[in-house]
């Protein structure tokens, strides 16, 4: 198989045709907009880009100041030098091994390159993610879409961009379990949080095993534990399984007590991506070409994971970012899909909504190609 590295552009150039604009899910058209405005002069992602080459260094920063910066760069449709200059970004990141492409494009400096000053926050316990990034207080985070499409429809500021990578999610038991999914009715399974990218997931799994998922059907327990105690649960018996991501759910399977009965890279649901790029609303609409860098840089990071697994796996370990041993993180990182694409995660989104409707989580009387649109944009990227 051959390798893009992170210094090579994309197969399909990234630039808008003005002539074709964009096509949503539902086949609404997405306008342009450099199209439009080249039509009055000069185009907002040149301005902008030509802003940014300009001001050199960006001054690194966050929280207070990172909010500061935010409110100055959405003073105006372009923002002025001094706006861009102090408008750093912030992407949240769970400790996942599939942290990587936001990870690589930190530490291999892509961000940097593309002029952005991006700060990589850590969430902690049961802080929020959906709402940080949806009000603002953080500009974007990654995940499987899934687990955005409740918060999304219930009103948070959200947009899917970029598929990241596939796989990373498993459903574990013990060894000495017999059975597939359907003999999990009535089973305790061990989660990090109701709303998690596994517990989303693999609702669809025990849908098509005939087992409703919703906590009020009570046909499973759903067991919210703190992720870091996930894996010991399952080995002390304290629950028939668990449901989450890597590398705690492949510590069983690594210490030979537990074995992978689905993951979202194989059965019925398996996923062209497991993680996605959600970035605040705000940022897209507000800083397009801001948020464009953004998901360009991101997803570089995702390309140069093949071929440099060793190498990103002692990033992760050595910077503290994940939890593990480098031999462990390289085997994981090796296992995983990186070719990020904008036309492949639309392409999968209305599908995937419409299977998740239902396991129920959504309103009956939601419109997967409204939900679909309303959504996703493509920020005129056409890979």
């Amino acid at each position: 198989m051959s390798h893009i590295t992170g210094n090579e552009p994309p197969s399909t150039p990234s630039q808008p045709d003005p002539q074709n604009p964009a096509t949503l899910p539902s086949g609404a058209v997405l306008a342009d907009d450099d199209a439009e405005q080249t039509q009055r002069g000069v185009g907002r992602r040149t301005l902008i880009t030509g802003v940014v080459a300009a001001a050199g260094g960006l001054i690194v920063g966050g929280g207070i100041g990172g909010l500061i910066g935010r409110s100055t760069a959405k003073g105006s449709a372009t923002g002025t030098a001094a706006a861009v200059k102090n408008r750093p970004l912030s992407v949240i990141y769970g400790g996942d091994v599939c942290d990587a492409p936001a990870i690589v494009a930190k530490e291999k400096g892509f961000f940097t390159e593309a002029g952005l000053d991006v700060t990589l926050h850590r969430t902690v316990g049961d802080e929020d993610i959906k709402a940080a990034v949806g009000s603002g207080q953080f500009d974007a985070s990654s995940g499987i879409f899934y687990s955005w499409l409740k918060p999304v429809e219930q009103g948070q500021n959200v947009k899917f961009v970029a598929g990241l990578h596939s796989g990373c999610l498993r459903l574990v038991v013990p060894k000495s379990f017999k059975g597939t999914v359907a003999n999990l009715k009535g089973a305790t399974i061990g989660i990090p949080s109701l709303s998690s990218s596994a517990t989303m997931f693999f609702s669809m799994d025990l849908l098509d095993a005939g087992i409703n998922p919703l906590p009020e059907a009570k046909q499973v327990t759903w067991k919210v534990l703190d992720p870091s105690t996930l894996a010991d649960a399952l080995r002390r018996g304290q629950v028939d399984a668990i449901a989450t991501s890597d590398p705690i759910a492949f510590r069983p399977i690594l210490d030979e007590y537990g074995t992978e009965l689905a993951s979202n890279m194989s059965g019925m649901n398996a996923q062209e991506f497991c993680c996605c790029t959600a970035l605040n609303g705000d940022l897209v609409k507000n800083e397009a070409p801001l948020a464009r860098k953004l998901i360009e840089a991101w997803c570089r990071g995702s390309r140069y994971v093949a071929g440099h697994e060793a190498e990103v796996a002692r990033i992760e370990v050595d910077k503290k970012y994940v939890a593990g041993d480098v031999p462990t993180i390289e085997k994981l990182l090796r296992g995983y899909g990186w070719k990020p694409s904008v036309v492949k995660l639309k392409d999968s989104l209305l599908p995937g909504i419409e299977k998740f409707k239902k396991t129920g989580y959504l309103d009956a009387s939601a419109n997967p190609q409204q939900l679909a649109d309303k959504a996703f944009t493509t920020l005129g990227i056409g890979w």
